[in-house]
C-alpha cells in the first residue's frame, strides 16, 4: 500500500497480506491514535467464470449452482416467462420482450474481466440492454444492440459511470444472430463484433468494485426489455485474448 492509501493486491497464488493502519484523530491541542488491523486478500485467477449454454435451462455449466432467475420487465421484478428453442446452437433462450434473467451476484469483482454473447433480436430498441451489470443504480455497464441518438444508435457498450460510451460504429441487425464480445483491463476497454476489434479506449469506469454486483440478461432498471434469441453467454475473470475472441465467434 502507498503512502497515499492505494492498495495492489498479491498476484494469484500468493498468501494474503495484512496490514495495520494508524488513524490520528485531533482537535485544538488534543490528539490520540487508532489501529485497525486489515488483510488483503490475492488477486483470483483469470478465466472462465461462468458459460450459460441455454439447453433448455438456465445452469452455468461451470458451476451447477449458479443458476439465472427468470424476471419480470425489471431486474428486481417478477412475473416473467421464457422460452427455448431449436437453433443453429441446439436450443436458445427466446426472450419476449416483457421478461429477463437475473444472473447470480458477483460474477465480476474486479477491474478486469471479459463478456461473450451471441444474440439474434427481433427488434431493436434505444438503450435497450442484452447483458448489465451494475454496482448500484449510478454504477452499471450495458451492453446495448441499439445505443442513444448521440451515437447513431450503434452497437455498444455503455456505463453509467461518468457516461462511458464504447461506440462500435456499426449496428447489428435484426433477425441476423452476431457475436458481441468486450474485455476490461484496468481501465482499457475493447470491444468486437463477429470477432473483429470495433472499439478501443481507456479511462473505462471502474464498476465492480464489490463482491455482489447485480447482473441479468435483457433487462436492467429502467428501459424496454430485450427481444429475441440469445445463446452461448460467457463471463471472464481477466482480459481474454483477441484470437480467442475469433475463436468464439466461430461456434456457431
Amino acid at each position: 500500500m502507498t503512502d497515499k492509501g492505494v492498495i495492489t493486491r498479491p498476484e494469484a497464488g500468493k498468501d494474503p497480506v495484512t496490514l495495520t493502519l494508524t488513524a490520528t484523530i485531533a482537535k485544538g491541542d488534543v490528539s490520540t491514535q487508532k489501529q485497525f488491523t486489515i488483510t488483503i486478500l490475492p488477486q483470483k485467477p483469470n478465466g472462465i467464470v461462468a458459460h450459460y449454454k441455454f439447453e433448455g435451462n438456465l445452469s452455468d455449466s461451470t458451476q451447477k449452482d449458479k443458476e439465472g432467475i427468470i424476471t419480470g420487465d425489471r431486474v428486481d421484478n417478477s412475473g416473467g416467462s421464457i422460452d427455448y428453442i431449436e437453433t443453429e446452437f441446439g436450443r436458445s433462450v427466446k426472450f419476449n420482450g416483457q421478461s429477463g434473467i437475473r444472473l447470480p451476484d458477483g460474477l465480476i469483482d474486479s477491474d478486469s474481466y471479459s463478456v461473450a454473447i451471441w444474440l439474434k433480436p427481433d427488434t431493436l430498441t434505444e438503450y435497450t440492454t442484452a447483458f448489465f451489470g451494475a454496482r448500484d443504480s449510478n454504477h452499471w455497464i450495458s451492453l446495448v444492440p441499439k445505443g442513444h441518438s448521440g451515437v447513431s444508435h450503434h452497437t455498444m457498450v455503455w456505463a453509467g459511470t461518468n457516461w462511458y460510451d464504447a461506440n462500435t460504429g456499426q449496428s447489428i441487425q435484426p433477425n441476423k444472430w452476431a457475436h458481441l464480445a468486450f474485455t476490461v483491463k484496468q481501465g482499457t476497454i475493447t470491444v468486437y463484433v463477429n470477432g473483429k476489434e470495433t472499439f478501443k479506449g481507456t479511462d473505462f469506469p471502474h464498476v465492480f468494485t464489490t463482491t455482489n454486483g447485480v447482473f441479468s440478461l435483457g433487462v436492467n432498471w429502467w428501459d424496454t426489455p430485450y427481444k429475441g434469441l440469445m445463446d452461448e453467454l460467457r463471463i471472464y475473470r481477466g482480459s481474454i485474448s483477441a484470437d480467442e475472441i475469433v475463436e468464439l465467434a466461430k461456434t456457431k
